[in-house]
């Protein structure tokens, strides 16, 4: 997982009002090598994984104003892809979210800061859930008895295609009908270059937790799922070999 940090030339587009920030924020952020991060965008790149992949850093919050303070976090979902997953820690660790259930999730337990004090308890996750493509959020650290008095990090997650792994691209064609699936059987069809022992597809639910799993033995083929196998909901259909994910399908079942 490779990490990248970087001072934009222009700053996104406010989201909202309470995104205007002060010039003299209370806190200092710090990376693990000890650099100051603040005003700065940071990129995490990592090759896609299984649906329980989770990616993240984390921050140190220094108290450099020279008085007492209350500070908390909230964070804004930028860009973030359907279907993933995400959540943070400040002192606290927060359960998972999926995206778009809190584009604006403000954090529940602000953290009294001496002069000089640093926190550690910082980190931002991204669950992409077997998603290729960037995901985007901004972290507004701020003075819960001046809110003005803030600062911020963009967190930016790029996931990728695997590298060097030709199944990847081995993948012609790969369907799920019907979809959304109101009742009956749901039929996958699926189209390999080539077969290859450790072949399946895995059916995940929302948590990332596995339902089904079928081998599949040749390059071309049907895998049939009978009404009442899933339960309604949203599903992930991975066509996966050796554990790695080769396609992903998005399913909607309505019973």
């Amino acid at each position: 997982m490779k990490r990248i940090y970087a001072f934009p030339f222009l700053t996104l587009a406010l989201l909202t009002s309470s995104v205007v920030l002060a010039q003299h924020s209370p806190v200092t952020l710090t990376n693990a090598d000890n650099e100051v991060v603040n005003g700065t965008t940071i990129t995490i790149t990592a090759e896609v994984g299984d649906m329980m992949q989770i990616l993240g850093d984390g921050l140190n919050a220094e108290n450099t104003s020279g008085s007492f303070h209350v500070v908390n976090v909230k964070r804004y979902e930028t860009d973030v892809p359907h279907g993933t997953g995400n959540y943070f820690c400040w002192d606290l660790c927060y359960g998972s979210r999926n995206a778009g259930a809190y584009p604006l999730w403000v954090g529940a337990d602000p953290i009294p800061l001496q002069a000089g004090d640093i926190s550690n308890g910082f980190h931002a996750y991204y669950e992409p859930k077997g998603t290729v493509g960037t995901a985007s959020f901004r972290y507004v650290w701020y003075d819960m008895d001046s809110p003005n008095d803030s600062t911020w990090v963009d967190f930016v997650f790029n996931v990728t295609e695997l590298v060097g792994i030709a199944e990847v691209s081995a993948v012609r064609g790969f369907t799920a009908f019907p979809n959304p699936s109101v009742a009956g059987n749901i039929t996958f069809n699926y189209d390999l270059a080539t077969a290859s022992a450790g072949t399946q597809l895995v059916v995940y639910n929302m948590l990332g937790e596995r339902k089904v799993v079928k081998a599949i033995g040749a390059a071309q083929g049907t895998v049939v799922l009978n009404d009442g196998d899933l339960s309604s909901g949203v599903w992930f259909a991975v066509l996966e070999r050796n554990g790695k994910p080769l396609a992903t399908k998005r399913v909607v079942v309505v019973r």
